[in-house]
């Protein structure tokens, strides 16, 4: 019973299941990338700490929806879509904002699709381009 508790109701032989060690590998990247992301965009920048928690827990957020959307091409299209929905029913903020939630989305992104290395990679960099 205990090792049937993470998988889906709807799993079967072909679809891949998560380990737990994967899953909180991939949390626990996705979290540091956003902590990343986070500092280096208020290196220089004065913003409110609401903002600030989001930015860090965004690219988690995300993590662990693509990762539950498991390679659904129909879920894959909803979300995207879900996103782009958040994008407009908020208040437009800076071009500096909109890029650093763009590249907090990026970074949960590529760690949800398993690629942990490239995601703290890309992290690195784009902290260096929200510094300058």
């Amino acid at each position: 019973m205990l090792d049937k508790i993470f998988q889906g109701l709807f799993d079967t032989d072909i679809t891949r299941v998560i380990s737990v060690t994967d899953f909180l590998l991939c949390i626990a990247c996705a979290l540091a990338a956003g902590v990343l992301l986070t500092g280096a965009y208020l290196y220089r920048t004065r913003s409110s700490k609401s903002f600030a928690v989001t930015l860090a827990l965004l690219p988690t957020v995300v993590c662990v929806i693509i990762m539950m959307v498991n390679g659904n091409i129909g879920t894959g299209v909803a979300v995207a879509g879900a996103f782009g929905l958040v994008r407009f029913r908020s208040a437009q903020g800076t071009a500096r904002e909109i890029c650093a939630i763009f590249i907090a989305m990026g970074a949960g992104l590529i760690c949800g699709m398993g690629y942990l290395a490239y995601a703290l990679l890309f992290s690195l960099l784009m902290c260096a381009a929200l510094m300058l």
